[in-house]
């Protein structure tokens, strides 16, 4: 039987070193670069519309803390970056739009929601998709108010709407959200002209307070902004 050399009992005894995980992390990256194009396309896609409206919805924010001004700066920057293929994004790309995502998301706004339907409308589905569209949006829902059949009434004698005007008028909100601009702006009548579109939104960002709409479309190249 063969004696053992010297460097085989050295190597018995040999502490080896510990893997480096960052580098096997990047490894697995670069293996699976080309792989899924269609499904990461889709989630840039979708990252790239959460992030303009997130940057949309902290804009609004009136004195933004020091750490939120960085995040606004940083989500600017990579809204500029466009991958040279949008069909077909490096997972570099779509790993660093989703960290600006994640660090703009740290910063939310609380939000509130107005609705104003039916006499028997069930409202829970409503408040909940409406909840999930002010989460994308960088928002928090905190509460609700409604009216009941009360759509053709002056949005002044409300008793949901004037609810929803204490708390802008207290600064207690960054957002209001709706599902649809209908339910602000009620049929005219000839002795009360009440509000536009354009008013309540004018008068709600003079407030910080961002609105959301959900029939409102991105605006034209949002996507790409």
């Amino acid at each position: 039987m063969a004696t053992p050399t010297v460097e085989y009992r050295a190597a018995l005894h040999r502490e080896f070193a510990r893997a480096d995980t960052a580098l096997l992390e990047r490894l697995k990256e670069t293996l699976t670069a080309d792989e899924w194009p269609p499904e990461r396309a889709e989630t840039v896609r979708t990252n790239r519309r959460r992030l303009f409206e997130a940057v949309r919805t902290l804009a609004y924010v009136p004195t933004p803390s020091p750490a939120l001004v960085h995040a606004l700066w940083r989500a600017r920057q990579m809204q500029q970056i466009l991958p040279a293929d949008p069909d077909f994004p490096p997972v570099a790309y779509a790993a660093a739009l989703a960290r600006r995502l994640d660090d703009l998301l740290l910063h939310r706004v609380p939000a509130a929601a107005y609705t104003c339907t039916a006499e028997r409308d069930d409202l829970d589905p409503l408040y909940r998709r409406l909840a999930d569209a002010a989460a994308e949006r960088a928002g928090e829902l905190r509460v609700a108010h409604g009216d009941r059949h009360l759509h053709d009434w002056p949005l002044s004698e409300r008793p949901g709407w004037l609810r929803v005007q204490r708390l802008v008028q207290d600064r207690q909100i960054g957002m209001l959200i709706v599902a649809s601009a209908d339910d602000l702006v009620p049929p005219i009548e000839p002795h009360d002209p009440g509000w536009s579109r354009q008013m309540i939104e004018a008068w709600l960002g003079s407030c910080g307070i961002r609105l959301v709409c959900l029939t409102d479309r991105l605006p034209a190249g949002g996507e790409a902004q």
